[in-house]
């Protein structure tokens, strides 16, 4: 049975993976594990001496200390960032090893969903079946310590790094609950944690629905095992769900549709100096009638998805155009244990279209409910009384929304909204402090996905076409 699929618009760090970023790793070229070789020219060593000369006069003369690793990192950075390539770029050790979490879909660790609320690490929510659901840890805990090291204020990286660990060894928490005045204290034994990135189920007696939250290396072998077990329960019909998905390894993506589309091309791949690399299916397809839902959160991998099942003819695509992103990149590992993540080619669909910068347009667009609409309004933490402006006219919106405020939408910060805000944070079992804070907004947004799933549009029209193709 799947879980809620739900829209967060929050920064979040995933003890498993950072799911909010658009990224496709290991694609072609070389893997993420090897080193880069030396490449130096003369040139470029004389240019290194006049790099290491002003690091040299900073750190000697500089007013104040400066602390190389950040200026180095920065640099590094700061010289990506004119190749007017977002997709090209440094990343630490920490953020490389998270990458590669994602990409594996396995790591060692408590498997909770954690964020920084204000100086708290907070739980977003424990990952269903892990050691941290089992221990009985639940979203909104703050994380005050692991093994008797505080994090209160810490970097976020800290605690991450302090929860994983070998399957089979012990952590102790310590947990602040709202409303309970005492210190929890929690014993947990890392597991090995695998991250699902399908979930399914029987709709009826005669749709099945999948839904892809991203493309790691186990997609594709989920995504099989998801297809049979549906056949077994009668699959007449299938809707694919890929809002959202913000793409991922592209392997994954072509694995999925070679399962899907029929016999010819899926993606073609253009690098440097336009050479092209063609990605085939080589099977049938599934043979039945098929609805891919997509919105404008729909990236990179699974635009390549949606573009091959609407090329060939294979499925119905119904949403909202996506969000543009055709461009492959490889990832490079550094001597610092950092990596480069860099562009290597753009695809296209199997009919030759490029749509990066552009999106897909779908077969059938349909709006999405005017409370998935609010949800993109600009919100921000930090909003307390006495604010005013376009933040705080959203804020008092989505209360309206959701029953906890009946006054004019003014756009000022009042008693008013900050009592419905309240409310709103009493309800929801969270501190009670009349101001916005990273939590706030994460409740919002699993409230308006309860909404959003009691009035799924895109989801009722694709069950629709399928029965009315079955008929």
């Amino acid at each position: 049975m799947m879980n809620k699929n739900k829209i967060i618009l929050i920064v979040m760090v995933v003890l498993a993976t950072n799911i909010i970023t658009f990224f496709v790793a290991r694609t072609i070229g070389t893997g993420t594990a090897e080193p880069a070789e030396e490449t130096a020219s003369p040139e470029l060593t004389e240019d290194f001496q006049l790099f290491q000369e002003i690091v040299g006069i900073l750190e000697t003369e500089y007013l104040e200390e400066i602390d190389r690793e950040e200026l180095l990192h920065e640099a590094f950075k700061g010289m990506l960032k004119t190749l007017d390539d977002p997709q090209t770029s440094y990343m630490d050790r920490e953020e490389f090893e998270n990458l590669i979490i994602q990409t594996e879909g396995v790591y060692g660790g408590v498997g909770i969903e954690v964020f920084m609320d204000n100086d708290y690490v907070t739980i977003v929510s424990p990952i269903s079946g892990t050691p941290g659901e089992e221990a009985g840890l639940s979203s909104g805990d703050r994380i005050i310590s692991v093994d008797g090291i505080n994090l209160v204020g810490e970097d976020l990286n800290k605690a991450v790094s302090l929860m994983r660990g070998e399957p089979g060894t012990d952590l102790v928490m310590e947990v602040e609950r709202p409303g309970v005045d005492e210190m929890l204290e929690f014993e947990v034994t890392r597991e090995e944690i695998e991250l699902e990135t399908v979930e399914y189920e029987m709709l009826d007696d005669r749709l099945g629905y999948i839904k892809l939250s991203n493309f790691s290396d186990t997609t594709g072998k989920e995504f099989e095992e998801a297809v049979n077990e549906l056949r077994q329960n009668n699959m007449e019909a299938l809707v694919i769900d890929l809002r959202n998905n913000p793409g991922g390894v592209l392997e994954a993506a072509v694995q999925v549709a070679d399962i899907l589309v029929p016999e010819g091309p899926i993606t073609h791949l253009e690098g440097r100096e336009g050479r092209l690399e063609t990605h085939t299916s080589g099977r049938e397809g599934l043979g039945i009638p098929i609805a891919a839902l997509v919105n404008e959160a729909s990236s990179s991998a699974s635009e390549v998805l949606a573009g091959a099942l609407q090329d060939t003819d294979t499925a119905t695509i119904i949403g909202n155009q996506t969000f543009g992103k055709a461009s492959v990149q490889n990832i490079r590992q550094l001597s610092d244990g950092g990596a480069l993540r860099y562009t290597v080619a753009k695809y296209q669909t199997p009919d030759g279209r490029t749509i990066h910068e552009e999106g897909l347009e779908p077969d059938l667009k349909i709006d999405p409910p005017s409370i998935v609409e609010l949800a993109r309004q600009p919100i921000s933490t930090g909003l307390i009384e006495g604010d005013e402006g376009e933040e705080v006219e959203t804020l008092q919106k989505l209360l309206t929304e959701f029953g906890h405020f009946d006054q004019e939408v003014s756009g000022y910060f009042d008693q008013a909204t900050r009592e419905a805000l309240e409310q709103f944070q009493e309800d929801q079992g969270l501190y009670i402090t009349g101001e916005m804070s990273e939590m706030v907004v994460r409740r919002f947004h699993e409230e308006i996905e309860t909404l959003r799933e009691e009035d799924d549009r895109k989801l009722d029209r694709a069950v629709e076409i399928l029965e009315q193709q079955l008929e």
